[in-house]
């Protein structure tokens, strides 16, 4: 497992997701202190690599203590970063975010990834009450009818009846448009009258006596 490159971009959700990838190999490997910081660094490139080589400069001309520990140098790094309101955003963003034209899988996850982003430990009851909050109204008044010990049954519930209801909706569109055709074609459907057909056949022949009145004249 090796540390992806860090190029100092100004988009909170790129250094997190860095960040959190780097924990993974960190977690996976018992690496000292020390160690963690240097493979970190290596990996920084472009103004990453300038702007933390100016920082190190900078607090040793302070005389200030270098940084030592991983958790010293995140919290430097999401200072400069990951600005204040991002997280004020996030939970903004919570609060407003609904359904809407997502499946309910999607806005599961949108609602999940916020709420990791935004470091909130909400308990079961609210997480559920917030996810039901943002559900379709159709959605939601079925599946609040019931009780749930984890979240994960609400979620499996919610997509069921989604699915269910996706279901029932095609059934009827399939049976309107079929219904509609036939009686179109009832309406369309030309009804004819044989006594007429036979009276509109005769009207277009000669009238009696004018073939006759050729035949004379050709004879003279």
């Amino acid at each position: 497992m090796s540390i992806l490159a860090f190029q100092g971009k100004n988009d909170p959700k790129v250094y997190l997701e860095w960040e959190r990838k780097v924990e993974h190999v960190f977690d996976y490997h018992n690496y000292s202190e020390e160690k963690k910081i240097k493979l970190a660094v290596v990996e920084f490139t472009d103004y990453a690599s300038i702007w933390w080589d100016q920082f190190v400069i900078n607090r040793r001309r302070n005389g200030e203590r270098p940084i030592c520990t991983w958790e010293d140098m995140k919290s430097i790094m999401r200072r400069r970063f990951v600005p204040s309101h991002y997280h004020r955003d996030l939970h903004r963003k919570l609060q407003s975010l609904t359904q809407g034209s997502m499946s309910v899988e999607d806005y599961y996850k949108e609602m999940e990834i916020a709420m990791i982003r935004a470091n909130m430990e909400d308990d079961h009851e609210a997480t559920m009450t917030r996810f039901i909050g943002g559900l379709k109204k159709e959605i939601a008044g079925v599946v609040e009818l019931q009780h749930y010990m984890e979240i994960e049954n609400l979620l499996h519930k919610a997509i069921q009846v989604a699915r269910q209801m996706k279901s029932k909706s095609s059934f009827k569109f399939t049976s309107y448009s079929s219904s509609s055709w036939r009686s179109n074609w009832k309406n369309n459907k030309v009804v004819t009258n044989p006594k007429e057909d036979v009276k509109a056949k005769y009207s277009n022949a000669p009238p009696k006596g004018v073939k006759e009145l050729d035949i004379s004249l050709f004879n003279a």
